[in-house]
């Protein structure tokens, strides 16, 4: 890469906002969360070759894993992020115009706009910049978890740390079961760690501004479970810090078979 692009990836990884981390030449994103150094106690399974649909991919790290180190054949993420500095998540319209605003201050086009033109970018489009910094042949689609109908059938479906974010969970999951052939993988922020030898579906309303539901993996394993997955087991749980808020965040990762 020659040194006038190199400068414009430096200003866009350490100016622009991100949600995940990435590296490139020794320059990090300032990503609100490294999932770089705990990657392997995901425990993903042997996903070589597959073709795999990435559902609320954002920044699309996992989109560069499955391609660039996991030898997926073909992935495709998808995203309700419109990259203009509109709200690109649930909320109510009471919560809306709040968020507007904090969203406008995260838009960092205006701010770099001669940076994402050097390296013949036209939107601060995160998944694009790092497809083509990487060189990795990615796909990227505007959409909605809640309809995928005009997706194609993937080998494997993938949604991390989306359905928290979800009013209605249980459509998102659906919408995953109709566009897998073979394994579907959940990733869900979870505050239930303790509670889950209760053995209970639990699910708390935790407001609507961001979030929406708390969920515990029993909660999701009945969810898959309802729309028709027929094998599903935790594969993973983990703590991951969000660097902005400096606290750390418990996980738990489902795999679900058709």
């Amino acid at each position: 890469m020659d040194p006038i692009k190199l400068d414009a990836v430096k200003n866009i990884f350490e100016k622009g906002e991100w949600y995940h981390t990435f590296e490139y030449k020794n320059i990090k994103t300032n990503g609100t969360f490294d999932f770089n150094p705990i990657i392997s106690k995901l425990n993903f399974p042997n996903l070589s070759g597959k073709n795999i649909l990435d559902v609320g991919c954002s920044d699309g790290f996992f989109s560069f894993y499955f391609k660039k180190y996991l030898n997926a054949k073909n992935v495709l993420g998808v995203d309700a992020n419109k990259y203009d500095g509109s709200v690109n998540f649930e909320v109510l319209d009471s919560f809306r115009e709040n968020q507007k605003e904090k969203h406008a201050l995260h838009f960092d086009y205006e701010n770099l706009i001669d940076d994402y033109r050097k390296l013949e970018l036209d939107s601060p489009n995160k998944f694009n910049l790092i497809n083509k910094i990487f060189n990795l042949n990615l796909d990227f689609k505007f959409g909605s978890v809640y309809d995928l109908s005009n997706f194609s059938n993937y080998d494997v479906t993938f949604c991390g740390s989306l359905l928290e974010h979800l009013r209605d969970p249980i459509s998102a999951i659906e919408q995953l079961y109709f566009k897998t052939d073979e394994i579907c993988i959940i990733d869900v922020s979870n505050p239930f760690t303790k509670l889950n030898f209760l053995n209970q579906p639990l699910i708390k309303y935790s407001g609507a501004s961001g979030h929406f539901y708390r969920l515990s993996e029993n909660a999701v394993t009945v969810m898959m479970k309802s729309v028709g997955f027929k094998s599903i087991e935790i594969i993973s749980k983990y703590k991951i810090k969000n660097l902005k808020h400096k606290n750390f965040q418990n996980h738990f990762v489902v795999l679900g078979k058709k």
